[in-house]
Order: C-alpha cells, then structure tokens, then sequence
C-alpha cells in the first residue's frame, strides 16, 4: 500500500487539476512522522521494520497517529475542504490525505497484501 499513498493524490490530481489538491493529499503522508518519532526515542531499532515480530502491518494501533480515534479526527477535519478559505481548505486537504494515509493502511492490515 505504500505506493497507493502516493498514487492515488496524483491520481485525482491527474482528474482535477488543483495543485492545492495534490500537494494537501500529499502532506497527509506526514501522519507517519510518528514512526520517525518511535525511531527517535528507541522504541523501534533505526534499521529495522517495527513489524518484524508483528506480522504484516503493525502501524495500525502501534503508533500514536495510527489509531481509530485519530482516523475519526482526520474525518471530521477533512470537512474544513468545504470552507470558503483558501487556507483553512488547504488545512483540510491535508487532513484528507491523512485520513486517506490511515485507511490505505486499515486495508493493508486486513489483507496483508502491500502495494
């Protein structure tokens, strides 16, 4: 799933054609930056995978930022995309694509099969 997470912002971009679009979907991929943090602090070994005793996808309900409360608290951001503000849509495009990150991670999970 880690190509989707990019292919598919391009993919709508490819139909949409807003930059603000692309690039908001795009920043959603920083909801991973905890996996960085996790690095950081020594709970996961710098180069290793933290799922080597986990199985497929331990992102899911292992990382801070990867959790059904914080999937709901993207959702219900990601309807700033309906404001007027420029800005405050930007915000919510963001929230999107973090919300997008999490579900394409929710999938990989419950197939076990990575893209």
């Amino acid at each position: 799933m880690f190509l989707l997470h990019y292919l598919i912002p391009f993919v709508v971009f490819y139909f949409v054609r807003k930059k603000m679009i692309l690039y908001g979907l795009l920043l959603g991929n920083l909801a991973d930056i905890d996996h960085i943090y996790y690095r950081i602090i020594g709970k996961v070994p710098w180069f290793s995978s933290a799922c080597q005793n986990f199985g497929a996808n331990c992102s899911i309900d292992f990382y801070p930022l990867h959790s059904l409360t914080f999937l709901l608290i993207f959702l219900g951001l990601s309807s700033l995309i309906f404001v007027k503000n420029k800005k405050i849509k930007f915000v919510g495009w963001i929230f999107l694509g973090a919300f997008l990150n999490l579900i394409l991670d929710y999938v990989h999970l419950i197939i076990g099969l990575g893209i």
